[in-house]
């Protein structure tokens, strides 16, 4: 039986075939509508018609790449309209039909000046033989006003009758004619040349030169018949760099690049020993493109000349094409030590050179050197390469009488010394004979112990060095070196020199616990505070703890409670204006309500007035209201009695029973840029986000900023940052301001985005530094790279603080008390990088008076 058939898959092939027969004859369809013929006719039809100037221009153009021998007419009627014909001499340039190159012959015949011109330049061009007699007769035709197109265009075309006509006018024709078949016969020789026909090219080549034309002529004619002739033209190359004739010498000098050859450098090491001083710079300079091994020895003897200028372009040259085993050349440059530059020259190729053996010869060379000056500059050249392996010619120099010796041996030691180097160290720090030697040596014994491990601890050993001293010049180094290294174990001993007989010594110590990496010093410093035995130690002991206090609250090394503490006890002994303002400065950072009680009676000292006022507007957002009363009443003193005007209208924001509410206003519609300004070709809204630059390329910076300025605000924006070349980063720029030149950037402060600079603050376009960085641990940790990141910025007066998805980054002060503290909010996309930054979600809590 056979099967029936089912109606459902008997529709499914029928609409099958159909789709097939469809697409097929669509492609049919646009494979006739796209065919050349029918192209070349709708492009004349433009050419034809009432169409704009652009669109003839571009069909023109368009029927050059594709057309046919049937647009040709339509493009000739074009070669006299003086805004299109060179539109349409370009669309008969690409026709392959010799119907352009007649329509082009025949409108030379009616054509006058530049349109003329323009004709003659496109027979050129086309190399049509069949135009040689007319570009023949307008060449030599002073009144058609086009003889130099006219020759040159016989050079292009470069046929055997073209060029036969150009050998006579330049051997036989009048003066007017000769410059300008010179220059046509220097285009049909680089015409046979590229046709690989060079006894020709050299044949015109030797004709311009031994023919009466201007000298620039006879130049580039000469540089041809030596690259023709390749090693045989060395001879007359040679000749050439004898010549008197300026022109002539750079023709051959030209010429070198284009035949480098043994034989070439062969005959330039040669000239080099009989050429003027002038032309031994050149020559020098030239063996840089064409060298053999018998130049490095050539350029080696020219590095002792006695002319300076030679000296110095020899060891240049020698810097680009040497190698390592000229490093002994650079080193008597050094060490004949003749001018800074030179030393110079040879400092940076050393520098550059890899290598024990390199390490070696200047080794060598500084052990012989008599000259303390030679000795350390090389002393700095091993420091800058590096080299490990040199450490102990440095501590033989590093014992030298002469002090500057010592102290470059003991600066480089500094950051080349390890273990093995520390009990030297020692000896010399114990041996030096002034303060520099003796700074310069305990610095390496510092550099020395950090690279020593947990088994051989170099803090034990500098640790024995303080117990057993009794110098006090040598306690306070050894002091220094074991607060640096931050070695706990040696914390007892530092403590006990604070009764040290020698109050020198206990001072030191004072000011070098400020440095140590936790609180744990604190408590002793705060009792020599209440304590000690003279105003000094006071005075060191209170500014120590005062600031170990402060480390303590900024890195939340200890609870808040204990850190008020601290600075309750050190408040009585702050008696100087300026010491009380470091206890004001310490206290803001705690933002809790016990520091707070410590700072307000400092509202009625008119000294600190305003460093207090700072303080409690910078804790008075993160107060819970326990104490209401209090802060409201010292915020009312504070927009009653403070000057500055920035900090009162932060506290007058403050007062009142929104003072803790959020005060956030969308600085974004989730539409369109209202309220900003900047290059709508760079900046748009797409999807609800902002979105600036490309990932095609942004040429330049480009920011987009806010219509108004802000004082104190707590800014937050999200930001993600994607890219695939380039300088992949942006920002956010606030308190700044727009710049005159160039008109896209901007001036201020910024909280940089990317490439490894998230969460760090920059000062663009003013300092154009950073003024605070988040550690390279920290950005690791804390950005998500591509994907959305929140951003923090907080700035009340001075004090600028930023967050990074939640995590403190950065907490600075600024100095500068002329620097404005308001300005743009603005977004950044960098230059140089292929790169979109998108924000969302932008918001500021005003806490100033607009």
């Amino acid at each position: 039986m056979s099967a029936a058939v089912n109606p459902l898959k008997l529709m499914r092939r029928r609409f099958v075939l159909l789709t097939v027969m469809a697409a097929g004859l669509l492609a049919a369809h646009a494979t006739a509508a796209d065919s050349p013929g029918e192209k070349t006719r709708k492009l004349i039809e433009v050419l034809q018609s009432n169409s704009p100037f652009y669109d003839k221009a571009r069909a023109c153009q368009q029927l050059g790449e594709c057309g046919q021998r049937e647009a040709v007419p339509a493009l000739a009627a074009l070669l006299a309209d003086e805004h299109l014909s060179a539109y349409a001499r370009s669309g008969l340039e690409g026709i392959p039909d010799p119907s352009a190159a007649e329509a082009l012959r025949a409108a030379a015949a009616a054509l006058h000046g530049n349109l003329l011109a323009g004709v003659i330049d496109s027979l050129g061009v086309l190399r049509d033989a069949q135009a040689v007699g007319l570009l023949r007769k307008l060449a030599e035709d002073p009144a058609a006003g086009v003889s130099q197109a006219a020759w040159l265009a016989l050079g292009r075309i470069a046929t055997d009758e073209s060029v036969r006509i150009l050998q006579q006018t330049l051997a036989q024709g009048a003066a007017t004619n000769r410059a300008g078949a010179a220059a046509a016969c220097l285009l049909a020789a680089e015409q046979q040349l590229a046709e690989g026909r060079a006894g020709p090219a050299t044949a015109l080549y030797d004709a311009v030169r031994q023919a009466d034309v201007p000298p620039v002529l006879r130049a580039g004619a000469t540089r041809g018949a030596i690259v023709t002739r390749k090693i045989e033209g060395v001879r007359l190359l040679i000749e050439q760099l004898r010549s008197k004739d300026r022109l002539l010498r750079n023709a051959a000098l030209f010429a070198i690049r284009e035949i480098p050859s043994d034989t070439l450098a062969n005959a330039l090491n040669a000239e080099l020993s009989c050429a003027v001083p002038e032309l031994q710079f050149q020559l020098l300079a030239a063996l840089a493109d064409c060298h053999n091994a018998q130049s490095l020895q050539v350029l080696q003897a020219k590095t002792a000349s006695d002319d300076a200028e030679v000296r110095k372009t020899a060891l240049r040259v020698l810097g680009q094409i040497g190698g390592t085993a000229e490093a002994g050349v650079f080193l008597q440059a050094v060490a004949d030590n003749r001018s800074v530059e030179e030393s110079a020259l040879a400092m940076n190729y050393l520098g550059q050179m890899k290598g024990a053996a390199v390490d070696e010869q200047i080794v060598k060379t500084m052990v012989s050197a008599t000259d303390a000056g030679v000795r350390v500059q090389l002393i700095r050249l091993l420091e800058r390469r590096r080299t490990l392996n040199v450490t102990g010619a440095l501590l033989k120099q590093a014992a030298d009488p002469d002090a500057k010796v010592s102290v470059a041996a003991l600066r480089a030691l500094q950051f080349l010394a390890g273990p093995r180097e520390l009990s030297a160290l020692i000896g010399l720090t114990k041996a030096g004979r002034d303060e520099a030697v003796r700074e310069a040596a305990a610095q390496a014994v510092l550099g020395a112990c950090t690279r020593t491990d947990a088994t051989a601890p170099g803090g034990a050993v500098v640790l024995a060095e303080l117990q057993q001293t009794t110098d006090p010049a040598l306690k306070n180094a050894w002091i220094r070196i074991l607060v640096s290294l931050g070695y706990a174990k040696a914390l007892p001993a530092i403590l006990a020199t604070l009764h040290d007989t020698q109050e020198a010594v206990a001072v030191n110590t004072l000011a070098h616990l400020a440095r140590w990496p936790d609180p744990s010093p604190i408590d002793e410093l705060l009792s020599v505070v209440q304590t000690g035995a003279t105003p000094a130690l006071r005075q060191h002991a209170l500014r120590s703890a005062i600031q170990l206090a402060t480390t303590a609250a900024d890195a939340h090394q200890s609870p808040d409670e204990t850190v008020a503490g601290w600075f309750q006890r050190a408040s009585p002994a702050a008696q100087t204006p300026a010491e009380r303002r470091l206890l004001i400065s310490g206290l803001g950072r705690l933002q809790t309500l016990a520091s707070f009680r410590l700072v307000a009676p400092y509202l009625e000292d008119p000294d600190v007035q305003n460093e207090a006022a700072m303080a409690i507007v910078q804790m008075a957002p993160a107060l819970k209201p326990d104490d209401s009363a209090a802060l409201q009443e010292a915020l009312a003193k504070i927009a009653a009695r403070v000057k500055n005007a920035d900090i009162r209208n932060a506290a007058l924001k403050l007062t009142g029973p929104s003072a803790h509410q959020s005060q956030q206003t969308s600085l974004f519609d989730g539409r369109s840029l209202a309220g900003w300004e900047g290059n709508p070709k760079v900046w748009r809204v797409r999807d609800g986000v902002i979105v600036g630059g490309s990932l095609q390329g942004n040429p330049r910076n480009e920011f987009l900023a806010t219509a108004r300025n802000f004082t104190n605000f707590v800014l937050r924006v999200e930001y993600k940052l994607v890219g695939t070349a380039g300088f992949v980063n942006g920002g956010v720029q606030f308190r700044s301001v727009r710049v005159p030149r160039p008109p896209n950037e901007m001036s201020g402060f910024q909280a940089d985005i990317g490439a490894g600079h998230s969460g760090c603050l920059y000062d663009e376009s003013r300092r154009n530094k950073f003024l605070a960085r988040a550690t390279d641990e920290q950005i690791k940790r804390l950005e998500k790279a591509g994907d959305w990141n929140r951003y923090e910025v907080r700035c009340v007066g001075p004090r600028i603080q930023i967050r990074l998805n939640g995590a403190p980054t950065v907490d600075y002060t600024e100095t500068d008390p002329a620097l404005p503290q308001h300005g743009l909010i603005a977004l950044q996309i960098h230059g140089g990088c292929k790169a979109e930054i998108s924000f969302r979600n932008l918001t500021i809590e005003d806490l100033a008076q607009p």
